[in-house]
Formats: structure tokens, sequence, C-alpha cells
């Protein structure tokens, strides 16, 4: 029925014209219907491709922001510690600067003691005025020494001063002297100072290490 298509009007009956102009219709519906077939798919692979993108991209998202709630506690955490620390470097500054002073105070008693010393051995040198005191009984040499250094250097000297001074030396001096016991040395030291030597050695029979027995 296509033969006559082309020789032009009345060539053809109405009911050809009908068909020929259904089926070029129908054709270009086809056709239409394929085009459409092929664009859909193309644009649903392309959808799918960008809900994947989609998916992925706020996955990654949520795990930013997880990441940052962490990072923004831990810089929180951070701070926290660095307050305290500032709290504690203030405090050891205020403490070194405590320590500071009473070191200083400690250096200037020590100077001016270490003076009183030297000046009461210097003034006993000059004179001549020193005894042995180690001849008192529970005195040995390191001792002796001790009491030299706070101005004690003769047997008069040493019956004169306090208990309490004697105390105080060989406390200052260390644990090491802690046993020593010098209840006796001033009233040994007050023979020796008289010259009462048989008098000493009677009392020092008397005694045990410097104590009484």
């Amino acid at each position: 029925m296509f033969e006559n298509t082309f020789q032009g009007p009345g060539a053809g009956t109405y009911a050809d014209h009908t068909m020929e102009i259904l089926l070029m219709l129908l054709v270009a519906f086809a056709l239409g219907l394929l085009l459409g077939y092929i664009l859909w798919s193309r644009f649903r692979n392309m959808y799918k491709e960008l809900e994947e993108e989609h998916g992925r991209l706020k996955h990654l998202h949520t795990e930013l922001e997880k990441d940052h709630a962490s990072l923004r506690y831990k810089a929180e955490q951070l701070e926290g510690e660095n307050d305290s620390l500032k709290k504690k470097n203030r405090g050891l500054e205020a403490d070194v600067f405590m320590y500071k002073g009473k070191l200083e105070q400690l250096q200037s008693s020590g100077g001016e003691k270490k003076a009183a010393s030297k000046m009461a051995m210097g003034a006993a040198a000059a004179t001549g005025a020193s005894d042995d005191l180690k001849k008192i009984e529970g005195i040995g040499p390191k001792i002796e020494k001790l009491l030299n250094a706070a101005g004690i250097m003769t047997f008069r000297q040493l019956a004169d001063a306090p208990l309490s001074k004697l105390q105080n030396i060989l406390e200052e001096a260390g644990p090491r002297f802690k046993l020593a016991d010098p209840g006796t040395w001033t009233q040994q030291a007050a023979l020796a100072a008289d010259g009462k030597w048989d008098d000493l050695k009677t009392l020092q029979d008397e005694l045990s290490g410097g104590r009484k027995k």
C-alpha cells in the first residue's frame, strides 16, 4: 500500500491514507518510546550514582561531625588541664618565692653565726685562751669542733654555758649527735677550769660516756 504514497492526492483510497497515517504515527510513537526509555535509563543510572554519592557524603559528614565533637571535647579537657597547671604553677612560684626568702634568711643567719664564731675563735687564738675540751668525758674531737665553732673555747666558757645552749648546738649538728648527753659537761668543765683535776677524775669515775651511772 506504500507504493502509492508519493503519487499525490487522489491517487489512493481514503482507507489507504488513513492506514498510512496510523502506521507513521505508530512508528513515531515507538521511536518516541524507545528514545524515552534510553533517556530514562541513562538518567536513572545518573540518579542512582548521585544518590549513592549523596549517601557517601552524608556518611562522611556524620563521621566528621563525630570527629569534631570528639576534638571539641578533648580541647575542653585540655583547656581545663591547662587552667589547672597554671594554678599549680602560680602556687609553685609562690612556694619558690617563699623558700627563697627563707633561704636568704638562713644564709644571712648562718653568715652571722659563722662570723660570730670566727670572731670568738679569733679572739681566743689572739689571747691564747684555748683548752682541750676533749678532757671532758662525753666530748670527742667532732663535738669539740662544734663547741669551738659556737665560741666555746675554754673550760670556763663551757662551765658557764647554759645546758639549753649545749643541747641546741648538738641538735643543730644533726641526728648523729643525739646520743651525746651534755648534762655533766658544765660540772666537769668547772672542776677543770679551777684546776681540780683529782676531783674531776673522781667525778668521771662515776660517769659512763659522760652520763651518770
